[in-house]
């Protein structure tokens, strides 16, 4: 029998926005500087948004949907950063984001991006312009990403 799987360290949503914090991304709306992201009303609908995907990554009912063993390090993490290798997957996936949509927010920007650059990555290397540093590189940062999330 496998074992299970470890855990990355799963934020909340209260986490994320404290990560927002801590971060201090150098955000402008309509050409005004933003003091805090988490914290200006202009970005609160796509902070709740992106906060509840990681709640619901820790409720019971919703974590077998919600998160995924990362193959690359074998740990569970939230499934929207977690890059898909089978058609069960996508349809967890698709699940997880319909799941997530029946609340007036979404969050699939992460998980678009995260697959986007893996294919760059993967493109590069195919034509010998990256390396299997670049790689490396990126699953490392990957799996930083999904520890923390």
């Amino acid at each position: 029998m496998n074992a299970p799987a470890a855990h990355a360290t799963l934020m909340s949503g209260d986490d994320y926005r404290e990560s927002l914090r801590r971060l201090r991304p150098r955000v402008f709306v309509d050409g005004r500087l933003l003091e805090s992201v988490a914290d200006d009303p202009s970005m609160q609908p796509g902070i709740n948004a992106i906060a509840l995907t990681y709640d619901y990554a820790l409720k019971p009912e919703y974590a077998p949907l919600m998160t995924a063993v990362q193959h690359t390090s074998g740990k569970r993490v939230n499934r929207l950063v977690h890059i898909d290798t089978s058609s069960a997957d996508l349809l967890n996936k698709l699940e997880a984001v319909r799941l997530v949509c029946q609340k007036p927010v979404a969050r699939s920007v992460t998980s678009r991006t995260t697959r986007s650059t893996r294919s760059a990555v993967a493109r590069a290397r195919r034509r010998r312009v990256g390396t299997r540093e670049n790689t490396e590189r990126f699953l490392a940062y990957l799996h930083r990403v999904q520890d923390r999330t």
